[in-house]
C-alpha cells in the first residue's frame, strides 16, 4: 500500500480526508501511482507540492492588508483595495454574503494593482497552474489539438486566469465561513495559511488533513462538463469553509487562489460518448444561473 493510500484510509478513520499528493517535475504533473491518479479525478481535489523556488509569504501577507484602509500614502498597493474600485477590471473587490470578503483581478491586470512582490508570486502560481491543467488533460487524455479552443487559449493567456484574494471575517457570526460550491472553471490552487476546507465526500462533509508545503487543487465544473461521457470523467469537487470564529491571538484566516477556466464570451464545451467535442452552453450563462443558486449577484461588469 503507498504512504498515500494508507494516508487516505487514516484519514477516513479519523474523520479526516487525506488528499491524494503530486508534484509538477519538469512540466509534468506526477503522481505516486496510478491509483493516485484515478482517486484525484474522483474527488476533484489534490494536493501539489509547493515549488522549491517559490516563496508564498508575499502572497499571504497581501491577503491579511488588502482589505485595510490605504492611509496616507497614495502609492501603497497593499491597502485601500475595498474602495479602490479598479476601474479595468471586471471582478474587483466583494462583499459576500459569507465571512469572505475577496478581490478578484484578472492576471493582465496584476502589476497594475498589485505589489511587485505579489505578483511575481501569482505569476508562478500561474505557471504551475497551467502545468497542473495540462497534465490533467494528459490523464483524461483530451487530445493537445483541442486545448486551445476548449481553454479559450491558456497557454497564451487569453482564457480566463485571475486570482482570488480571501479574509475571512471572523467576526461575523451565524455565515458560513464560505458558502458550499463547486468552482465553476477547470482548475483553482489555493494557497492558505490555516486549517478550515472542507470536502463532500461520499456524501459526508469531511475536514481536508492539511499538508504544509503543498498547495490544494480543486477541479471544477467545467472539467465535469467536459469530460462527464468519457471514459475517464473528472469530478468537480463540492466544498466549503465553515463558519469560523475568533480565537484569541489568531489571526483571521487568509487564502489566495490562482484560478483558470474559459472566458465568459465562449461556450463550455463536452465530449459525446463517441469522443467528438462539441458546445455545450455559454459559460456566462452558466456562470450567472449558479450565481444564482448561492445566492450572491453575478459580476454587474462581465
Amino acid at each position: 500500500m503507498t504512504d498515500t493510500a494508507q494516508e487516505a484510509q487514516q484519514g477516513r478513520a479519523g474523520d479526516r480526508l487525506a488528499l491524494p499528493v503530486a508534484e509538477v517535475d519538469a512540466g509534468a504533473l506526477r503522481f505516486a501511482t496510478s491509483g493516485d491518479t484515478e482517486r484525484a479525478l474522483g474527488i476533484g481535489a489534490f494536493h501539489v507540492a509547493v515549488p522549491e523556488d517559490l516563496d508564498v509569504r508575499p502572497g499571504l501577507e497581501f491577503c491579511r492588508t488588502f482589505y485595510q484602509p490605504r492611509g496616507d500614502d497614495p502609492t501603497d498597493r497593499h491597502r485601500g483595495h475595498r474602495e479602490h474600485g479598479h476601474p479595468a477590471s471586471k471582478l474587483g473587490y466583494e462583499d459576500r454574503p459569507d465571512q469572505v470578503e475577496q478581490l478578484q483581478l484578472e492576471s493582465f491586470l496584476w502589476q497594475e494593482y498589485l505589489p511587485d512582490e505579489v505578483t511575481a508570486v501569482l505569476r508562478r502560481m500561474r505557471q504551475l497552474t497551467l502545468e497542473i491543467l495540462y497534465g490533467v488533460f494528459d490523464a483524461v487524455r483530451v487530445p493537445e489539438t483541442d486545448r486551445d479552443l476548449i481553454t479559450g487559449g491558456a497557454r497564451q493567456d487569453t482564457g480566463l486566469c485571475y486570482t482570488t484574494v480571501n479574509h475571512y471575517r471572523s467576526g461575523l457570526s451565524d455565515r458560513a465561513g464560505i458558502v458550499e460550491h463547486s468552482d465553476s472553471g477547470f482548475i483553482t490552487t489555493i494557497c492558505t495559511d490555516q486549517p478550515g476546507y472542507e470536502i463532500l465526500h461520499e456524501g459526508r462533509w469531511l475536514p481536508v488533513r492539511e499538508r504544509p508545503g503543498h498547495f490544494t487543487v480543486n477541479l471544477g465544473d467545467a472539467f465535469r462538463v467536459l469530460t462527464r461521457k468519457l471514459p475517464r470523467p473528472v469530478t468537480a469537487v463540492y466544498h466549503r469553509v465553515p463558519e469560523l470564529r475568533p480565537e484569541a491571538g489568531v489571526p483571521d484566516r487568509s487564502s489566495c487562489t490562482v484560478y483558470m477556466g474559459p472566458r465568459y464570451d465562449m461556450p463550455l464545451y463536452q465530449y459525446d460518448a463517441e469522443g467528438n467535442l462539441r458546445e455545450y452552453q455559454n459559460f456566462r450563462d452558466f456562470s450567472v444561473k449558479k450565481a444564482g443558486k448561492l445566492g450572491y449577484d453575478f459580476h454587474s461588469r462581465v
